[in-house]
């Protein structure tokens, strides 16, 4: 007896979670409390906590089940590491009482005993439904302390006070003094970098890519300054935002939701709702701030700039690409058209050269003549295009097209006599059935339009006819059907530097293009390109 009373009273080896979701928790040192707490009951308990069974998650949520110390916490329960685990309070699990259920579940599992320090023992099955009562309470206890943070918000916004939140680019809340409110007030350095966007874009009409450069020579940092170098995003934003000229801001203009398409697939993340879409207009509460910019008139020339870009931008060249959005560079990325040379060339150029400034580029390949370049695709393609065999076959295979047609126009037919022996036992199944009769008189009507059409079908041309015609319009064809050509028959053409260019493209018929073309690229400084007259199949 003595025996199994002492094998009672020795000491067990102990583990620990704690956890708080907040910057501002963190701040007041809620985890050193809970640590100085928790540490005590296993002391009391005559228990060994050892440093390698503590278990902390510093700002993270407690709505996600993912979290890196409750996962080591888990892991260490499977090797059943320790004997009892305390904790806090159930809610520090996890506020949502599903997710709590599962790790408790997991100790009762592998026999570890679970206590928390403010929650009932679940020592009998009574005390257990009574703790699993104030798991509840904690996600209620949650949703209750968002709510009343939200009605708290939504009242100093309808009365004029600021809510503390990242104020705009261009403006910063201060505190004069602890007792008083927040106040919006101008950030000249910012203010400065905006009146310089606005007239840049508005008056000197630079586009988003040169005020990108500017910014980035001027040493201007972005409102965050994760990076030196602006992307185009946050400056057009500034453009579109009207606050710096009514001097309106507003509160509860955007709701936080879950990421549906997250940039980085990452096992851990603090927050759930990691995006945000836009409130109906009736929702936003207005508030003032300072004005930055006077001039209204400015404001709306900037909205028709961007919104004739967005609608005619992309249609809008200096030099007409045939091969635009088709032409891609040995390195793996798409080569663009860039026509910025003085001299009036235009290039196919790697984006990856024409768009990593102020970074430097990691391909080096050069820049392809464009002029040069279509004339040689639409040259080689031309070729199969008047081969006079190949289109015959695709002029013959066109007109058995009408005999296929006539074939499947049987199948139809044959679907609707059967829907109409159907709608007929409809009929004499019941006595009143005015749709179906409604339906059999559809069904004999689409008979006949058939048979009509049928009938019409009489295809005097023949391949020869077929072939010529197709030969006087590719001698006669302007840029725009050349382009729907091109678009229709080549897939990709692919630079590769110092050998020649690849092309990739397919015909209506069994047949595959994949020619070799050679060229010379030139370097960025050059004013000309020069083409080999030797090709390779």
């Amino acid at each position: 007896m003595n025996n199994t009373i002492d094998e009672i009273k020795q000491p067990l080896n102990a583990g620990m979670y704690v956890r708080v979701s907040t910057g501002r928790q963190e701040n007041e040192q809620t985890i050193e409390s809970q640590l100085d707490e928790v540490k005590k009951r296993v002391k009391e308990d005559e228990n060994i906590l050892l440093p390698l069974n503590i278990f902390i998650d510093d700002g993270w949520t407690g709505t996600l089940l993912a979290r890196p110390s409750l996962d080591r916490l888990r892991d260490a329960v499977k090797e059943r590491r320790f004997d009892v685990l305390y904790v806090y309070d159930r809610g520090r699990l996890s506020r949502i009482f599903a997710h709590q259920e599962i790790v408790i579940e997991e100790l009762e599992d592998k026999e570890i005993k679970f206590i928390s320090l403010h929650d009932i023992q679940a020592d009998s099955p009574e005390s257990k439904v009574m703790q699993a009562m104030q798991g509840v309470f904690h996600e209620y206890e949650r949703v209750k302390i968002v709510e009343r943070m939200r009605r708290g918000k939504m009242y100093k916004a309808k009365n004029g006070v600021i809510i503390n939140g990242q104020a705009l680019y261009g403006l910063k809340f201060v505190r004069p003094d602890p007792k008083e409110t927040l106040q919006c007030v101008i950030n000249e350095d910012e203010a400065k970098a905006v009146r310089l966007i606005w007239n840049w874009f508005g008056i000197d009409r630079l586009s988003i890519s040169e005020i990108q450069k500017r910014l980035f020579d001027l040493s201007i940092k972005p409102k965050k300054q994760k990076s030196e170098f602006w992307t185009k995003g946050p400056i057009v934003r500034i453009l579109r935002c009207d606050t710096y000229v009514t001097g309106k801001a507003y509160y509860n203009k955007s709701e936080s939701i879950v990421t549906k398409h997250p940039q980085k697939e990452t096992k851990y993340k603090k927050i759930k709702k990691g995006s945000r879409k836009m409130r109906p207009r009736e929702d936003w509460i207005p508030f003032d701030v300072p004005q930055i910019i006077n001039d209204y008139g400015l404001y709306e020339k900037i909205q028709k700039i961007l919104d004739f870009n967005q609608k005619y931008a992309g249609k809008i060249k200096k030099y007409d690409y045939l091969l635009s959005g088709l032409v891609y560079c040995e390195c793996g990325n798409r080569r663009s058209g860039d026509g910025s040379s003085k001299y009036g060339h235009f290039y196919y150029r790697c984006i990856d050269r024409l768009r990593s400034h102020p970074y430097p580029a990691r391909c080096t390949s050069c820049g392809v003549n464009a002029g040069i370049l279509d004339f040689i695709v639409w040259k080689e393609l031309k070729k199969h295009l008047i081969c006079y065999p190949t289109m015959k076959k695709y002029a013959e295979r066109w007109l058995k097209s009408f005999s296929i047609l006539g074939s499947e126009d049987v199948l139809e037919k044959q679907r609707l006599m059967e829907a109409i022996r159907k709608t007929e036992e409809e009929e004499n199944r019941y006595s009143l059935m005015r749709d179906a009769k409604k339906r059999k008189l559809s069904y004999k009507k689409q008979i006949e339009e058939l048979t009509k059409r049928s009938a019409q079908i009489n295809i005097e041309i023949t391949a020869d006819e077929i072939v010529s015609e197709i030969f006087k319009f590719i001698k006669d064809i302007d840029f725009s059907d050349k382009f729907k050509v091109i678009r229709d028959i080549i897939d990709k053409v692919t630079i590769i530097e110092r050998s020649g260019a690849e092309i990739c493209g397919h015909l209506p018929l069994p047949v595959l293009i994949t020619e070799k073309l050679g060229y010379e690229p030139e370097r960025r400084d050059s004013r000309t390109s020069k083409c080999r007259k030797v090709y390779t199949f």
